[in-house]
């Protein structure tokens, strides 16, 4: 049984060193009521393109296999979390959702409803599962359909952006059709009495989805949208694709950018990955890191910001370009001067002729190196600025007195 599920995985298991595995997905299954999680709706897709996979080759497959760790690898789960994948699939296996909800196909009247798994059976690591009659109509003829790409959900951490970005692609060369306020909310598994107030709607749902889209770097279009008032009242939703002017396509060199992008995440996932990109215009000392979700970031003197997707391709691509960059160089005591002593002020006492004191604020606004010591330009109350004529060990700068 053991060599048996040795070959099952290895002849299942889809590539992950690869930008693109996309799944055609019929229309009516994309249009469901989104009653599941994330990480239910990533598996359901993983295992649909495993299924059909199987039936391309042989379309007499009722049941199909695959492994819990690659499920759990995959989408970045860990690989030992099998327990808690069970009881995912458990309750996919028990969730009934209706389809077919926006009728794309005018001419095709059928909607209904029905179980997304036919049944799964869990053995040693080994998941055997199969699908409703429907479902298996979907996979082997899918007359309408959306080109999903399962390495984009895999970055995608609400159901409510999965849900939405199955939809643009289900309309990406058409335009979705505006609807009602009602029907969003079942297209993305709302449930009666959440998020009742359209503020909360927008807010919980609406924005997380598409700001999640938008930031993605690998999909290939960006949402925006409208609520449509009726009356004084918002009743219904319109969102607009917009297609990206600069994305990587399937060269070959974008196919070897994101191989290498995917392995620099996997290696640096939850770490600093460098600093010192001053050709990008940036301070030596502004740290970069990558998050635990897999997106790129910045650290200014310990605020963290995830970028946006402008700014962290432009990144990417420089760093793809200039690999020795990935490091963290320490920063010189020039360097440390001009990161935390810039602003800094101090106090200047004088006595006057007659005893009495003055007392003026000087603020730090750059420094210079020559031979290990430092001059210090200063601005005055009034705006002018000087550079001193004695240089400074750093250690005495360290020992000033600052306001």
């Amino acid at each position: 049984m053991l060599y048996f599920h040795l070959i099952i995985k290895s002849a299942k298991m889809l590539s992950m060193n690869t930008n693109e595995i996309i799944i055609d997905k019929h229309s009516s299954s994309i249009q469901i009521s989104n009653k599941i999680s994330a990480l239910q709706r990533k598996s359901y897709n993983y295992m649909l393109k495993i299924a059909k996979n199987g039936l391309v080759k042989d379309k007499s497959l009722k049941s199909f296999y695959v492994t819990a760790e690659e499920l759990l690898v995959f989408f970045d789960m860990g690989k030992e979390n099998h327990s808690y994948l069970k009881q995912e699939l458990t309750v996919l296996s028990e969730t009934k959702v209706v389809y077919n909800i926006l009728q794309k196909n005018k001419k095709y009247k059928k909607w209904g409803s029905f179980h997304l798994l036919g049944g799964f059976e869990y053995d040693n690591g080994m998941i055997k599962y199969s699908f409703p009659h429907q479902i298996e109509e979907m996979i082997l003829n899918p007359k309408m359909f959306g080109k999903i790409n399962l390495v984009a959900i895999k970055g995608l951490r609400s159901r409510y952006s999965i849900a939405l970005y199955e939809l643009a692609e289900d309309y990406l060369n058409a335009q979705i059709p505006k609807m009602e306020i009602k029907l969003f909310r079942e297209l993305m598994g709302v449930k009666d009495g959440q998020y009742s107030n359209n503020k909360d709607l927008r807010k919980r749902v609406i924005d997380v989805a598409v700001e999640e889209i938008n930031r993605s770097e690998i999909i290939a279009f960006t949402i925006s949208y409208e609520l449509i008032k009726t009356g004084r009242k918002i009743t219904h939703i319109k969102f607009i694709v917009h297609k990206k002017e600069h994305t990587f396509q399937t060269g070959e060199k974008e196919k070897n950018f994101y191989r290498w992008k995917n392995q620099i995440v996997k290696d640096y996932r939850d770490k600093p990955l460098c600093n010192n990109l001053t050709e990008l215009k940036y301070f030596k000392w502004t740290l970069f890191f990558i998050d635990k979700n897999g997106f790129i970031g910045k650290d200014v003197d310990g605020n963290r910001k995830i970028l946006e997707k402008e700014e962290a391709f432009e990144i990417w691509q420089f760093l793809f370009e200039n690999p020795k960059k990935i490091e963290v160089v320490p920063l010189t005591k020039f360097d440390i001067l001009r990161k935390d002593f810039r602003g800094k002020k101090i106090k200047q006492v004088t006595t006057t002729v007659l005893g009495g004191e003055m007392v003026a604020i000087l603020e730090f606004k750059e420094f210079k190196e020559e031979n290990g010591r430092f001059f210090i330009e200063i601005e005055q109350e009034d705006g002018t600025r000087f550079w001193t004529k004695k240089s400074f060990l750093f250690e005495e700068i360290l020992g000033m007195s600052f306001t």
